[in-house]
């Protein structure tokens, strides 16, 4: 079995960690806009004085 080349492993130990930060960072994202409209829809519920 031939091993991989040296370039692989560089492109495997760099992509791999970024690509999960980039993941990572869209997953928040995405849940504080879902908590914001969650917010911004109980406070339309509750008849919020504010608006």
């Amino acid at each position: 079995m031939e091993t991989m080349s040296e370039g692989w492993l560089q492109f495997l130990f760099i992509a791999v960690p970024v690509l999960s930060l980039i993941g990572s960072w869209m997953a928040l994202r995405t849940a504080g806009r879902l908590a914001e409209r969650r917010r911004e829809g109980a406070n339309k519920v509750e008849g919020d004085p504010r608006e």
